[in-house]
């Protein structure tokens, strides 16, 4: 990590400067190099007395990722959206009612 312990009011942050040092050993130095930033803008805020030789160091890792002009990976395409379903058939057309039947003899006897 550094050779600067790191202090006791910066002890919040820390997780996001152990971080990104894995970042940057394992082959994401974009990342880590944003996550570093990240941590100094937390820290900044925190003030704490003793963080100065702490953040000063932190200072000197983002200017050396700097200086090594990483840069952010590209994006992988978005696949295309899948096509829209075809529309349903319209619902067939309910049957005629049957004509009744004529009635002979007009119905009385």
């Amino acid at each position: 990590m550094s050779d600067v312990p790191c202090p006791q009011s910066l002890l919040g942050v820390k997780t996001y400067f152990l971080r990104a040092d894995e970042l940057a050993k394992g082959g994401k130095p974009y990342v880590a190099h944003r996550l570093r930033k990240f941590g100094i803008e937390l820290a900044m805020k925190v003030k704490g007395p003793d963080a100065g030789p702490y953040l000063l160091r932190q200072f000197d890792l983002v200017d050396q990722e700097k200086a090594a002009n990483i840069k952010c990976p590209p994006r992988k395409p978005k696949p295309p959206p899948a096509p829209a379903p075809a529309p349903a058939p319209p619902p067939e057309p309910a049957p005629a009612p049957a004509p009744e039947a004529a009635s002979t003899g007009g119905g009385k006897e």
